[in-house]
């Protein structure tokens, strides 16, 4: 053989050895799961190399020691998966950490929980969220650093920042059992995790249809729409956050697509006056109202999809509505009104008699969204809150 052709034989030799050495794993060492999410199926890729470390010891050397034994094993496929699905299905925070928490139960299946727990708290740790970890006798506890408030679940304070436990994260108020908090800090500078829902996760809706029927000066109106389940399937599972936050959220495009049409031709040719008295008939004679104590047990805000998707709703869950309803039909600005144990809400109507609430040098007059039943009075403070204090908890302008 040429001098030559032995070198390139020779180079080439070397060039696929450090390739394959570069390798994490062979792609037929990756594996793939599918994963039901909601309404859809997913694909999730991983290196079996990652669910290889057994539990460990529930002390802090053992515990910070299996971090970095997971820390050296091939990840970053199952990470890089989890990121593409939130990326296609548009997740929040909350939504992604719910799907690691589903994949992870299905690739730890038969494990123990602790090992589930740790594996959450890595993979969060490693998609650059600022985590802790708690343990109690057999027992670890997730904790990520937020800046939301959230109501009924155990929270900790660590380096001045606030800490919320994702394992037992629907345990309810109370008083708190002393954990141990684990000396180790895998990304002391990690992000906030966040539990607002911006917008919609794309995720398959399921259609269902619903009759509504309200009472409009004088005659009953009867609409068909069709709502999508799903939301109501991924709520049922959601922290308690401020409830100004339910406020925001959209309605589903085919709700949307359903709905809006007949409300705007209802709409069509009346002042802006007449449109919020249709808004208000609406919200306050289609469905029946019970409070969330009574037909739930525990408190339960809806973001306004929900309410047709429940048999009850109460004044947080129609103020919702009518927030995106007025958002569509009449743009004006309005404002949210808290009193004691009431929700209402407040619309800047052309100035054109008494009775409104002034803030900001606006006029805004009450378009409550429950009652008087089968009335479309607005521009009245609600009976029996005549005199009673209010807060302000949030403006659309």
């Amino acid at each position: 053989m040429p001098v030559f052709m032995h070198r390139l034989f020779f180079f080439l030799t070397v060039m696929n050895i450090l390739l394959l050495a570069r390798r994490p794993a062979a792609a037929q060492d990756y594996r793939e799961l599918v994963v039901p999410f909601y309404s859809e199926s997913v694909k999730i890729t991983y290196a079996p190399g990652f669910l290889a470390p057994g539990k460990p010891d529930i002390n802090d050397r053992a515990l910070s020691q299996h971090f970095h034994t997971l820390s050296k094993t091939d990840y970053a496929p199952l990470l890089r998966s989890l990121s593409q699905v939130r990326k296609a299905l548009h997740l929040n925070d909350w939504l992604y950490y719910r799907l690691m928490r589903t994949t992870v139960g299905q690739l730890y299946a038969g494990r123990t929980n602790v090992e589930k727990e740790l594996a959450c708290w890595f993979l969060l740790s490693q998609a650059g969220y600022d985590t802790r970890l708690a343990y109690l006798g057999e027992k670890t506890f997730v904790y990520v650093y937020s800046q939301d408030p959230v109501f009924e679940a155990p929270v900790i304070e660590d380096q001045g920042r606030q800490f919320v436990n994702l394992t037992n994260i629907r345990t309810g108020g109370g008083k708190q059992r002393a954990l141990y908090l684990l000396n180790f800090r895998p990304n002391p500078q990690g992000n906030a995790f966040s539990f607002t829902l911006d917008e919609l996760p794309l995720l398959r809706p399921k259609e269902t249809p619903v009759k509504i029927r309200f009472l409009y000066r004088g005659q009953w109106q009867n609409l068909e729409a069709i709502a999508d389940q799903t939301i109501r399937d991924y709520m049922a599972e959601y922290p308690l956050i401020d409830e100004s936050h339910y406020l925001d959220v959209p309605l589903s495009p085919i709700l949307s697509a359903s709905l809006l049409p007949p409300l705007r031709r209802l709409a069509a040719g009346k002042s802006e006056w007449e449109i919020a008295e249709l808004l208000a008939a609406f919200t306050r004679s289609s469905f029946a109202y019970k409070e969330d104590k009574e037909y739930f047990g525990y408190s339960k805000p809806m973001v306004a999809e929900e309410v047709f998707l429940y048999p009850y709703s109460d004044c947080e869950d129609r103020s919702a509505l009518f927030v995106q309803l007025a958002r569509e039909l009449l743009g004006l600005p309005m404002i949210i009104l808290a009193y004691p144990d009431h929700l209402t809400v407040g619309v800047a109507l052309p100035q054109t008699k008494g009775g409104f609430v002034r803030y900001k040098s606006k006029a805004y007059y009450i378009c409550d969204p429950t009652g008087p039943v089968n009335s479309a009075v607005v521009g009245e403070i609600p009976e029996g809150y005549e005199d009673a204090p209010f807060e302000v908890i949030k403006e659309y302008k």
